[in-house]
């Protein structure tokens, strides 16, 4: 364990052992019920369009909520906001059993319940963020703390479809939305019981004052502005790149089923490999790569547009996945580590609408970029917009400097 430590600093903190527990848990049953959501409404209604409107009230809301909640959470009412969440979320999985069980489950029902899972779950991001970086006895391990968090995001987006493949079609709907509502029991219990920093007392609500000094904040920090703009558009044009996996792999190597497996184990594998370098002790070394990042995201994209090798494909997505952490989870670190208390929670919400909240409008545009060019057209129109957005925040932050 000691080594264990010594190779992810961050592990020393009890608090933060507790927290990455819960949220393993949770996040695995996060997914079990979006997917089994998503198969419902699909059985339901077999229409694609229904599931593109399902996604969007998932994760519609992290555009708009995220920033408005986050100005309201401050170090002291992180905690009471988390259970909260965590409590209602809880109710909304166990009506999704109950109505199952009933058969009383309809596609209007599920559409409401589902807008309802994607607000909660908007509120959520920024109160767990700030629980976690607060509840963190030495401030200087908020960097590893961060990427920690995303490294074991990162698995749960593997494991969970997995593990609701195996659920509903062996144990049923209701089993599945069970197991989301008993991984958030265990994410409220490990939140209780995580340690309080001394000191740590409840500021008042900020509301659109804590909005505003966040933005005013953003705007005179070059840093931050920059590298928030930088995650939109990355967001947009290479976070959306998944709409278009099942595509590639029919269109361009003729078996669906088998590459669209093997490119998002690609991908998966290189967003957990920049967080298990993030988190580790060798992260500050890293710093240098930053700027970089973004532009290997470019270059993937491009790859992918010109690849008939699957070796090479599978190589661009590794690239690609590593770009997308390493870029993500590096800003969102440097950011928490520079900015002032006063302004944390609305930062936080600023961040997921700029990076989590642009991906649900990138499936639509990505989608309907493949439909008027090829799979690799579109994908070629990623590379080229993405590089010229990318470009022009580079040197409009550059002339600034």
């Amino acid at each position: 364990m000691s080594l264990l430590r010594r190779v992810f600093p961050a592990l020393s903190e009890p608090a933060l052992r507790r927290y990455l527990t819960g949220q393993g848990v949770s996040v695995l049953g996060s997914w079990t019920q979006n997917i089994t959501l998503n198969l419902v409404v699909y059985h339901l209604s077999g229409s694609a369009a229904v599931l593109a409107l399902l996604n969007f009230l998932l994760y519609g809301p992290l555009l708009v909520v995220p920033p408005v909640a986050g100005a309201r959470i401050n170090m002291g009412n992180a905690r009471r906001v988390t259970l909260s969440v965590l409590y209602t979320s809880m109710a909304v999985a166990c009506t999704l059993a109950l109505l199952s069980l009933l058969h009383a489950l309809v596609l209007p029902v599920i559409l409401l319940l589902a807008l309802c899972a994607g607000i909660l779950s908007a509120i959520e991001s920024p109160a767990r963020q700030v629980l976690l970086i607060t509840a963190l006895q030495d401030p200087a391990l908020r960097p590893n703390a961060i990427a920690m968090n995303t490294m074991v995001y990162n698995v749960g987006r593997m494991v969970g479809p997995s593990l609701a493949a195996v659920i509903y079609p062996l144990l049923g709907q209701v089993a599945a939305f069970l197991t989301y509502a008993f991984a958030l029991v265990f994410m409220a219990w490990c939140v209780r019981s995580m340690p309080r920093p001394p000191g740590q007392a409840e500021a008042p609500a900020r509301g659109r004052q804590g909005l505003r000094n966040a933005l005013s904040y953003v705007i005179d920090d070059h840093f931050t502005a920059k590298y928030l703009t930088i995650l939109a558009c990355m967001g947009l044009f290479a976070g959306s790149y998944q709409t278009l996996v099942p595509l590639l792999a029919d269109h361009a190597f003729q078996d669906a089923a088998k590459y669209t497996g093997v490119f998002f184990a690609c991908a998966g594998m290189g967003a957990l490999s920049a967080a298990v370098v993030l988190s580790s002790a060798i992260a500050a070394r890293t710093a240098r790569l930053l700027p970089v990042a973004p532009w290997a995201a470019c270059l993937a994209l491009a790859v992918l547009s010109v690849s008939s090798s699957v070796a090479l494909s599978g190589a661009a997505f590794v690239a690609l996945g590593f770009s997308l952490s390493f870029s993500a989870t590096s800003t969102n670190a440097t950011i928490q580590r520079r900015c002032p208390e006063s302004v944390r929670g609305a930062l936080v919400g600023l961040y997921g609408m700029a990076y989590n909240g642009t991906m649900p409008f990138g499936y639509l545009l990505v989608g309907s970029i493949s439909e008027a060019f090829s799979v690799t057209g579109a994908f070629a129109t990623m590379a080229a917009v993405l590089a010229a957005c990318i470009g022009l925040v580079t040197a409009l932050y550059w002339r600034k400097a």
